[in-house]
């Protein structure tokens, strides 16, 4: 038979404690090395992606301020236009109260005027009435025989006498200055007349400026409505995929949708998301008159949106536009270039930005 295998030496079980305790120790002094540089790798990371989300934020920072700077330089070259457009306004409003004056004194020197030539006239006619009878006296008196041979007794001459009185007393108290009121009052009709003249000669220029300025606003009136009558239409067949129109009504416009499908109806006849794209339609096309919609803010408008028209709002904001949107739809935010949002972590709240570019890396 072969001899057995040497057995190992027997170590006392303190010793194979102590053995079992280092190799512990150590494997933890490894596990630690092994997370330190796990923990550093991990600091890098997150400090590389800080620096990258910083970088972009600010680059997003200057393309919006040059983008700001590049709308302020819009707004201002508009500034003339909106300037003009409100001189014409407050020309024509005081054209039209200034015309307003003038009529009111138009018709007060007219019934002056007509008091003077009523007082005239009734000045002429007395003074004619005085030279008839004067006339007539002086006729009478001509044929009148001399003293010591009047016909008539003296009953009858008694009785001519005194109707000659009534008559005389009928005509009123003799008025010595009649005649030169009449000069006055008739020198005051022409002061008056000249006047309505120079009023007329002043209401028609006033009339010719203020059809002028009318005019004016007419046209730019005209011009604003088809502009703004286009763009609904566009917006409206691209937020709605609907026909469109803008009618005028009194001092106001009615705006008339036609969702396919559907017949002529109102924005109170729609859904709520048709009203809701319907009202933007309306704010979009605004922009598109004179002086813009360089930037929009829109809070949660996409909350009443479902799919289809959240698709819609979407392919929009594609379009050109400069929009800030506060959304808490996941579908808007897949088509923002830049997202803002707001993180709490420990009870400490932290503002962060992801670039569209960012959200689509492989990484």
């Amino acid at each position: 038979p072969l001899p057995s295998p040497p057995q190992p030496p027997t170590l006392p079980e303190e010793t194979w404690e102590e053995a079992r305790l280092l190799a512990l120790e150590k494997e933890k002094e490894e596990l630690e090395g092994i997370l330190a540089q796990a923990e550093a790798h991990e600091r890098w990371r997150l400090l590389s992606q800080a620096r990258e989300a910083w970088a972009a934020s600010q680059e997003e920072v200057r393309r919006i301020q040059a983008r700001m700077e590049e709308l302020k330089a819009k707004l201002a070259a508009t500034q003339p236009l909106l300037a003009k457009a409100q001189e014409l306004e407050e020309r024509l409003k005081a054209v039209r109260a200034e015309r307003t004056n003038l009529e009111d004194q138009q018709t007060q020197a007219l019934t002056r005027a007509n008091a003077l030539l009523s007082e005239r006239e009734n000045l002429r006619l007395l003074l004619a009435r005085r030279e008839a009878l004067l006339e007539e006296l002086g006729r009478e008196r001509a044929s009148f025989p001399p003293l010591n041979r009047l016909p008539g007794t003296p009953r009858a001459l008694q009785a001519r006498l005194a109707q000659v009185e009534r008559e005389r007393a009928a005509l009123g108290p003799v008025n010595a200055l009649a005649e030169r009121e009449l000069r006055e009052l008739e020198a005051r009709l022409e002061v008056q007349e000249k006047e309505v003249r120079e009023a007329k000669e002043a209401l028609l220029r006033l009339e010719a400026e203020a059809k002028a300025v009318e005019k004016a606003y007419g046209e730019r009136l005209k011009e604003n409505y088809q502009v703004f009558q286009s763009a609904f239409q566009k917006y409206a067949l691209a937020l709605l995929g609907a026909r469109a129109e803008v009618k005028r009504e009194g001092q106001g416009l009615k705006l008339v949708v036609i969702p396919a499908g559907k017949r002529t109806q109102d924005l109170r006849l729609l859904s709520v998301g048709e009203k809701t794209l319907g009202a933007l339609a309306f704010l979009f096309s605004l922009g598109e008159l004179q002086g813009g919609l360089p930037l929009a803010v829109l809070d949660e408008v996409d909350a009443a949106l479902d799919e289809a028209n959240l698709v819609r709002f979407t392919r929009f904001l594609n379009s050109g536009k400069q929009f800030i949107l506060v959304t808490h739809q996941k579908r808007t935010m897949e088509a923002c270039h830049a997202l803002y949002g707001v993180t709490a972590q420990g009870g400490v709240s932290r503002v962060f930005s992801i670039r569209k570019e960012a959200s689509h890396d492989p990484k």
